[in-house]
């Protein structure tokens, strides 16, 4: 098992803007509050999304478009460093207008209304390398 003490940094709320991507805003705003690395969540309604499942044989994302309205039940995640840049790896619980719902890895939503919430975590990032049993990128030692 990896671990890591961090302490707690800054603590960050926005307001998504409507219309945008959902992993490229939150990506961006860690650009810009030079975040390396934190946890984060967030809720609200995405217009349309893209989530992914992970083969665990093929070692090959599955997407899964959905091109309807959906509330963001939850989304959660962390952020790390990736190639030198920090990397966003977010889950996330979508409901459609039945109650039912689906999850899965965010890779991209179309940003109704949403607000997310960034927990800086300060002390050494961790860093993501290629990890050969399961051909997906890990925090390395």
């Amino acid at each position: 098992m990896l671990s890591r003490g961090f302490k707690q940094g800054r603590c960050i709320l926005a307001r998504l803007d409507h219309g945008a991507d959902i992993v490229k805003q939150i990506s961006d705003l860690l650009d810009k509050e030079k975040i390396e690395a934190a946890a984060f969540y967030a809720i609200g309604a995405l217009a349309e999304a893209e989530i992914a499942y992970y083969d665990q044989v093929s070692h090959e994302y599955r997407k899964i478009s959905i091109n309807e309205p959906v509330e963001l039940v939850s989304c959660t995640g962390n952020v790390s460093l990736r190639d030198g840049q920090p990397f966003l790896h977010a889950h996330a619980t979508l409901a459609f207008s039945d109650g039912k719902a689906i999850g899965g890895h965010l890779t991209s939503g179309r940003v109704f209304a949403v607000e997310a919430f960034v927990q800086e975590l300060l002390g050494e990032p961790l860093v993501r390398e290629h990890d050969s049993t399961t051909s997906l990128y890990l925090w390395g030692q």
